[in-house]
């Protein structure tokens, strides 16, 4: 095993190898979680989304519906479920206008007042045929009208909606049991031919939803009876009658809105959808997890070529270009399950992350071995600063620094001195010892001035401008300005020869913030300095 993983890696690469582990584990989950149907509900809120994007469409000009309404209820002053002879007074006045097709959305279980039963089933056979809304049980659909079984004139349908476990309804059923519903009836009458199953994955199909309720031409009962409606409003068209009083409890909530929809306009909907040829499909399985591999691919292509820190930045671009495409591809009538292809990116880039980072942090390590950048025992920091400017300072810095790191690896002037040292010998031994030197400047560090009034950093024997000149000389070594009380990062034209190099270093501000806080920041910048460096001297020497 440990041989295969060797030649494993001499051939990829450890860190392309990460990469392409992250891209493929990240693609496997993804395709998992779409074929099991992990986040059903999620999409179904996508596509609620893309509905709501999309915006409402003209309605279909072959479709009307007769309400039975709030103005309805209101005429006749009676509450749902109203007499059966208003509806067939409606299919009399319906007819006459030559319809191409006539249903009704509403269930005539049971019997209820003679005259008005026998009314409604004389009209019926007259008017027939017409398509009439049942229930339907193991034993087979209920008999309607008034438990008559094969009425003249009636074409038996399923009233049956199946919202999907959020309670919302987005697609409609081929057949609950045998008894196709009350779109696909509809369509078979409008088409004169049998309509297929097939577009029906699993017995269900996406309903291409016109818009909100209200979007279909929709007409009074009342206005239609009293005769108040042209009847060119209903010739050649197909008329679906129904209940839209949220009295009749006949309402649901939609992909196309959050406002209730009469179950009358949601088959209204169904069978335009039918009509147009099922123009809203879902991708096919294999072009998802077709697209849901290259989902992964993209983030592990673009860390291999850019760096995980830039491919962060093109991945929200490519992110923002991907819903935009799934968009467009639901306006041209093809729904891409959003979720999934979101959690294939996702962790493919999370996982691409992680990879470049455990890389980093190796070559880290392996840098500090081939440069001896391990830490020495004593006076890894060395503190360099102006005596009676900066001492609080600086002894606020080394404080910080020694409870991080230990008194032993700081050195701050006499305090890293043991009494006897000589002096010059024990401070360049502390120069060469360091791995970082930290340049304490305040306001006056600049200008400070000897007693013969010349600036001191112009004297060669200034110990701060030695310190730093010695410092300077070590390829191994980051130099960081450390300013306080306002002061301003020193530019090259203010510094002597020797360490103009200072006026290039990156500087921090000693601020007033937490001081833990402020030193772990300070020590991952001269950790990224440390690598910078030793990297170029690696390069120099190859």
């Amino acid at each position: 095993m440990s041989e295969r993983w060797a030649r494993w890696r001499e051939r990829f690469g450890l860190r392309q190898g990460l990469v392409l582990v992250a891209a493929v584990a990240a693609a496997g989950l993804a395709v998992i979680s779409y074929e099991i149907g992990a986040l059903t509900t999620l999409e179904g809120q996508a596509v609620d989304a893309r509905f709501a994007i999309r915006g409402p469409e003209p309605p279909e000009r072959n479709i009307a519906i007769v309400a039975v309404d709030e103005k309805t209820l209101k005429a006749i002053n009676v509450r749902p479920p109203i007499p059966r002879i208003y509806y067939a007074r409606a299919l009399d006045k319906l007819r006459s206008a030559r319809p191409a097709l006539l249903a009704i959305d509403v269930q005539f279980i049971g019997r209820t007042d003679l005259r008005d039963d026998t009314a409604l089933r004389t009209a019926l056979a007259r008017d027939g045929p017409v398509v009439l809304a049942t229930h339907e049980t193991a034993d087979g659909p209920l008999a309607v009208p008034a438990n008559v079984y094969r009425p003249a004139g009636v074409v038996l349908a399923s009233a049956s909606v199946e919202p999907d476990n959020d309670g919302i309804l987005r697609r409609m059923i081929y057949a609950p049991v045998a008894l196709p519903t009350l779109a696909v009836r509809a369509a078979e009458l409008l088409t004169r031919h049998a309509i297929s199953s097939r577009p029906f994955s699993a017995n269900h199909a996406w309903v291409d939803f016109r818009g909100p309720p209200g979007t279909f031409h929709t007409y009074s009962l009342i206005d239609v009876l009293n005769g108040r409606i042209a009847p060119r409003a209903f010739f050649g068209k197909a008329v679906l009658i129904g209940v839209t009083d949220p009295a009749g409890k006949d309402v649901f909530i939609t992909a196309a809105s959050s406002v209730p929809m009469a179950g009358v306009e949601f088959h209204a909907n169904a069978l335009a959808t039918i009509l147009n040829g099922f123009p809203l499909q879902p991708l096919s399985g294999g072009a998802e997890v077709a697209l849901l591999c290259l989902l992964a691919a993209v983030p592990a292509v673009l860390t291999l070529r850019l760096g995980a820190a830039r491919m962060l930045v093109a991945v929200i671009a490519i992110l923002a270009a991907l819903l935009i495409a799934v968009q467009l591809t639901f306006d041209a009538g093809t729904i891409v399950s959003v979720p999934d292809a979101i959690l294939a990116f996702v962790l493919s880039t999370m996982g691409c992350v992680a990879a470049d980072a455990l890389i980093d942090r190796r070559q880290l390590r392996n840098l500090r071995r081939t440069f001896d950048l391990d830490p020495s025992p004593v006076g890894d920091f060395f503190i360099s600063y102006r005596h009676g400017q900066s001492e609080l300072a600086s002894n606020t810095l080394r404080d910080g620094l020694a409870r991080r790191w230990g008194d032993k690896r700081v050195f701050m002037d006499t305090e890293a001195i043991d009494y006897g040292d000589e002096w010059p010998t024990r401070l360049q031994e502390a120069v060469a010892a360091c791995r970082a030197m930290l340049v304490v400047i305040g306001p006056q560090w600049l200008d400070a001035r000897a007693p013969d009034g010349s600036r001191r950093l112009d004297d060669q024997r200034d110990w701060v401008r030695r310190e730093i000149t010695a410092a300077f000389v070590r390829s191994d070594v980051v130099v960081v300005p450390v300013l306080h009380d306002g002061a301003r990062p020193p530019s090259e034209a203010d510094l002597p020869d020797p360490i103009k190099p200072l006026g290039r270093s990156q500087a921090v501000v000693l601020t007033g913030r937490e001081l833990g806080r402020w030193i772990a920041d300070l020590d991952e910048s001269i950790q990224r300095g440390r690598v910078k460096r030793a990297r170029r001297l690696r390069t120099a020497a190859t």
